[in-house]
């Protein structure tokens, strides 16, 4: 992920339809969090704990999402918006409320199947953590809607730890992908073919994971090379079927997300100066 510009920025909005859901967990009042549209929650986004593996995992299937064109500027599709209050505040209204860093981005999104070579929860996260999750229904592998998108690991190198650090971008769809319309991913096909950079709009979430039980091999522990995990979620809100059209093509797209500074692990300006060697 190459950041291009960056804006604080707090939104306001009493008639947003997506929110942010949390719920308790044994003695702690939260613990696990969630991303509703209309109070209906859409996926489970992972828990506070810093050791627990990362997660995410979508809980309703069929939800119809449609929201106001209005509240999208024309220059999304050109790839020419700028990080600019006025136009993030036309953008945020369809974001949930509260404090967030808005990154101006170019991703190159892979897409990821369930059983495909590059799906993180089968690959790296496998070789970091034990496999002990309590509940098979938990596994993002077992969830029903498991197709997302990615960008290859980026070491962060040693940091807080012996152990080096690595981080993960994902692209967490909140329309089933097999449900695309295909004549519009052609549309940004042809866009992304002559040099154009659509964007997509996201809400981001930055959970960083540490793993203390590591895999076992024929009876021996094994230390992973990533024993850290810097884990962002960017679930895309607006552009799917742009961020479908530049993973068919293996290209570049652009990505304006909005990371949450409440929901998200208190490390986002650290993982902005890894990413910028600021």
């Amino acid at each position: 992920m190459k950041i291009e510009d960056k804006i604080e920025f707090k939104v306001e909005n009493p008639n947003s339809r997506i929110t942010f859901e949390t719920t308790g967990g044994g003695s702690w009042e939260v613990w696990d969090r969630f991303i509703s549209l209309d109070k209906e929650k859409m996926y489970h986004i992972g828990n506070i704990c810093g050791t627990c593996e990362f997660f995410f995992i979508k809980q309703s299937k069929n939800l119809e999402i449609n929201f106001n064109q209005e509240h999208l500027v024309e220059s999304l599709n050109d790839g020419t918006i700028t990080l600019t209050k006025e136009s993030i505040r036309e953008l945020s209204k369809i974001i949930p409320n509260g404090n967030y860093l808005v990154l101006k981005t170019l991703i190159k999104p892979e897409f990821v199947s369930k059983d495909s070579d590059n799906n993180y929860f089968k690959k790296e996260q496998r070789e970091t953590w034990r496999d002990d999750f309590d509940e098979e229904s938990l596994k993002p592998e077992a969830s029903e809607c498991s197709n997302y998108y990615r960008e290859p690991i980026e070491d962060f190198g040693k940091m807080d730890y012996d152990h080096k650090e690595a981080f993960f971008n994902f692209f967490v769809p909140l329309y089933n992908t097999s449900e695309l319309n295909e004549s519009r991913i052609e549309f940004y096909k042809s866009k992304l073919s002559k040099g154009e950079k659509p964007i997509i709009v996201s809400v981001g979430v930055l959970d960083v994971k540490t793993s203390e039980e590591h895999p076992m091999i024929n009876g021996k522990e094994v230390s992973p090379e990533f024993g850290t995990h810097w884990c962002l979620a960017n679930y895309v809100i607006d552009g799917h079927h742009k961020i479908k059209a530049a993973s068919e093509l293996n290209q570049k797209i652009g990505l304006l997300t909005f990371v949450s500074r409440d929901e998200s692990w208190k490390l986002i300006d650290d993982m902005v100066s890894k990413l910028t060697g600021e």
